[in-house]
């Protein structure tokens, strides 16, 4: 049965986050949810990042999630076969700059809907995405998150695609993150085609 994906909770105490850069003021941080899958539950790490700024019209304080943070320039090599290909599809040129967070999957075809905020993708997940990064932001203001001075762009990376199956879970978080990841990139070319076709 091919059920997609659904976020059902977040747990607040789980958030982790450390400053990424100063010269453009940049946090990153990771959030374990819950999402339910067609054969169960599955507790997952998603990263998210924050920004002072309002370049190309991003909120001030407000978190939002990315795939991974690019490691090196060029083409998408860093992540799992899968999320380099997902991140190919979605990126201008197939490529980017080292530090560059991995954000254009959920820019992704949003653009079709000026009532939308964009950066939290376009489909069914949009809204708990959009509700993450609010929840991050209210957590951030008021110190009630984890600060992991040693998280980089390295150690983000290799937690969210990390093998290890967590406690209670069934798939690796690598498996429940790909997942993820691909009914999000579903849900974009969907509504791509749907406006294109």
């Amino acid at each position: 049965m091919n059920i997609s994906p659904r976020i059902l909770e977040v747990h607040k105490k789980s958030f982790c986050a450390n400053v990424y850069s100063v010269k453009h003021f940049r946090m990153i941080g990771l959030i374990d949810v819950n999402i339910l899958y067609y054969d169960g539950a599955e507790r997952v790490t998603l990263a998210y990042y924050s920004s002072s700024g309002t370049n190309n019209g991003k909120i001030k304080g407000l978190w939002y999630p990315i795939v991974g943070i690019k490691t090196t320039t060029g083409s998408f090599i860093e992540f799992t076969d899968y999320l380099n290909f997902v991140l190919s599809n979605s990126t201008n040129d197939s490529m980017a700059e080292k530090g560059w967070l991995a954000k254009s999957l959920f820019f992704y075809a949003a653009f079709f809907d000026d009532s939308m905020i964009e950066g939290f993708s376009c489909g069914k997940h949009y809204e708990d995405l959009l509700n993450i990064g609010k929840t991050l932001k209210y957590l951030y203001e008021n110190d009630e998150f984890c600060n992991i001075s040693y998280l980089d762009a390295h150690m983000l990376n290799d937690i969210v695609t990390s093998k290890k199956i967590y406690r209670g879970n069934r798939h690796s978080q690598r498996e429940n993150y790909e997942l993820f990841m691909r009914d999000i990139f579903i849900q974009a070319q969907n509504s791509f085609d749907f406006h294109f076709n």
